[in-house]
């Protein structure tokens, strides 16, 4: 794998606990010992149009966001079709995204609750990402900051394969009926 850059968005209000800065952080601290193995530059999102510019950069090959998230549930109890990330006061759904310009990643890796559904996945996956990791159900921020930071820690320091360092996040985390399933081209 090449020289790593992570791009942190944080689309969260100022006022919630921060992933993207318990991220920063996690990252700095793992520079004491791995000097040089990741670039990474962390982003406060507060419009759709900074969203929309921000994963359209290709400056990272990794790009995780910290959002809320929803799918719609329909009377059928199905969920799927209309999923949407939250920013701000706004959302931005997977067919707005699935219409931006193509943007090649290794990995989209969505921290925001309920996004790991087809039309999401395949809205970054049409754009170019080799893989994607979001959350089914609902997901507590800690236990997502934890997760992501588990994964990070074998993905990009350990390089591990996407897939073991999926499982092992998933194995020593209590997020294992969070991401049951998760979305990837292999």
């Amino acid at each position: 794998m090449s020289r790593i850059r992570l791009l942190l968005l944080n689309c969260t209000k100022k006022s919630e606990p921060n992933e993207v800065e318990f991220l920063s952080q996690f990252i700095e601290m793992m520079r004491q010992r791995y000097h040089k193995s990741i670039e990474y530059e962390a982003v406060n999102v507060n419009t759709k149009r900074e969203f929309k510019k921000q994963i359209q950069r290709t400056w990272p090959n990794i790009i995780h966001i910290a959002a809320h998230g929803d799918s719609k549930l329909y009377p059928s109890g199905n969920r799927g079709k209309e999923t949407s990330i939250e920013i701000g006061n706004r959302s931005i759904s997977s067919k707005e995204i699935a219409k931006l310009r193509e943007n090649p990643v290794k990995l989209v890796f969505i921290s925001a609750c309920l996004n790991s559904y087809k039309d999401m996945a395949d809205a970054f996956l049409d754009r170019g990402a080799e893989k994607f990791i979001a959350p089914k159900t609902d997901v507590e921020w800690v236990h997502a900051a934890l997760f992501s930071a588990t994964f990070y820690r074998r993905y990009v320091y350990d390089r591990t394969s996407f897939e073991a360092s999926f499982s092992f996040a998933q194995e020593h985390t209590r997020l294992r009926k969070d991401f049951p399933e998760y979305w990837y081209n292999p």
